[in-house]
C-alpha cells in the first residue's frame, strides 16, 4: 500500500474498497472489522468502521474527530477482519507520516 502525509489536527476519515482475491472471501458481510492507528509515540488511536450494503466498501473515521494529540512522525494503520469462523485476517500495513499543522485556529 502507498504511503502519504496526514496533517495533524484534521479529521482522519475516508473509505477503502475491499477487492476479493481469486478463490477468497467475496464480501466482508458477516465479519467483524476493527482498525487502529499507531502513532510515532506508540499511542494507539482506534477508528470507527462501517461496512456498506455490498460488503465491499469500508468507511472509517477517528471517533474523536480531532487528531491534534497525534504524535508527528511515522505512523502505521491496518484493518483486522474477524471471520465468523474465528479466523483473523489483517490488511497490509499502511505507513504514513503525521505532519504538524501550521494554523491552529
Amino acid at each position: 500500500m502507498s504511503s502519504f502525509n496526514f496533517k495533524r489536527g484534521g479529521t482522519f476519515s475516508g473509505t477503502v474498497t475491499y477487492t476479493p482475491p481469486v478463490g477468497g472471501l467475496q464480501t466482508l458481510t458477516g465479519t467483524t472489522l476493527s482498525s487502529d492507528i499507531l502513532d510515532y509515540a506508540g499511542v494507539v488511536h482506534p477508528l470507527t468502521l462501517s461496512l456498506d450494503g455490498t460488503g465491499l466498501i469500508i468507511t472509517f473515521t477517528d471517533p474523536a474527530s480531532d487528531t491534534s494529540a497525534w504524535a508527528t512522525g511515522a505512523a502505521k494503520w491496518d484493518i483486522r477482519v474477524l471471520l465468523n469462523t474465528g479466523v483473523v485476517i489483517y490488511s497490509s500495513t499502511v505507513n504514513f507520516t503525521v505532519i504538524p499543522q501550521i494554523t491552529k485556529d
